[in-house]
């Protein structure tokens, strides 16, 4: 759902997929949105995208495939290359980086719109188990944040560098 005047009408949109739960959308490049989502199911992310505001929607080739999961919420935001230290444009995800418990808490990091997450841009956050439900955010054009539940400490915050992930430091 989405509102065009600061929450006094809303729209509803269509489920993109049944028996998914707790999504992030982000606007790509060309203009489509992308909702990532928990898919009860187990084991993988649904991932499916709308050129109409959520009227109807179409499965990215990556859906069930690219990000595997223990069926747990996620986190996803997209920086532009104007907006980063690196002047490329990704996509940044973040979840517990297993299929069947909730442990690895994982960044993955996609220059290209989440056709591929490659290893060389993963950083494991947290390994312990337990850990789950990351939320992303953008500090400044150097450094993200990332707030979870980790493995032993309650909530924790970590500032990560966008070169770090990246591989340059």
């Amino acid at each position: 759902m989405w509102s065009r005047n600061h929450g006094k009408a809303w729209t509803f949109g269509t489920g993109a997929k049944s028996n998914t739960t707790e999504c992030r959308v982000v606007e790509l490049g060309d203009g489509r949105l992308m909702l990532n989502m928990r898919d009860n199911r187990g084991g993988s992310r649904s991932v499916y995208t709308t050129k109409d505001m959520g009227k109807t929607w179409l499965e990215h080739p990556t859906s069930r495939k690219a990000l595997i999961e223990p069926v747990c919420n996620a986190g996803l935001i997209r920086i532009k290359g104007e907006d980063n230290v690196t002047g490329k444009n990704m996509l940044i995800f973040c979840n517990p980086n297993q299929q069947s418990v909730r442990s690895h808490m994982t960044l993955k990091v996609s220059v290209d719109e989440g056709i591929t997450w490659p290893k060389r841009y993963w950083l494991l956050i947290d390994e312990g188990k337990s850990a789950g439900y990351p939320s992303l955010t953008q500090i400044d054009k150097e450094t993200i944040g990332v707030l979870y539940e980790g493995s032993r400490a309650g909530l924790c915050f970590r500032r990560v560098s966008i070169n770090e992930l990246l591989g340059k430091e």
